[in-house]
């Protein structure tokens, strides 16, 4: 008997923003969204969650319901519920969420 993979829904599933993409720019999401690759601009996605990966470059202005962020981040992040910044970030910048949550590990310079 074979086993045939099984996908959440395609509307509860993120928006992959792959490792080998570099965009200089503005990026507005009405989807959750996680990124893999270089991101230096703006990324809007205030509804929904961006968490910005381990393999992720961005130096860029974030606001969206949820920011997490497990790689190297630059900029401003501002989060209407919270900021999860995980053990393996590295950020530097401004910072402005209702709560925020902090990892052991992670290397934080921001306001």
């Amino acid at each position: 008997m074979s086993t045939v993979p099984t996908f959440p829904p395609a509307d509860t599933r993120p928006s992959v923003f792959g490792p080998t993409l570099a965009i200089t720019g503005s990026i507005t999401a009405e989807e959750d969204l996680e990124v893999h690759g270089t991101l230096r601009g703006h990324l809007a996605a205030p509804n929904h969650c961006v968490r910005l990966e381990s393999d992720a470059h961005v130096d860029a202005e974030v606001l969206a319901r949820d920011v997490t962020v497990l790689g190297a981040a630059s900029g401003r992040f501002t989060a209407t519920e919270i900021v999860d910044i995980r053990s393996t970030a590295r950020v530097q910048g401004q910072i402005a969420a209702p709560r925020l949550v902090l990892e052991e590990g992670a290397i934080v310079n921001a306001k």
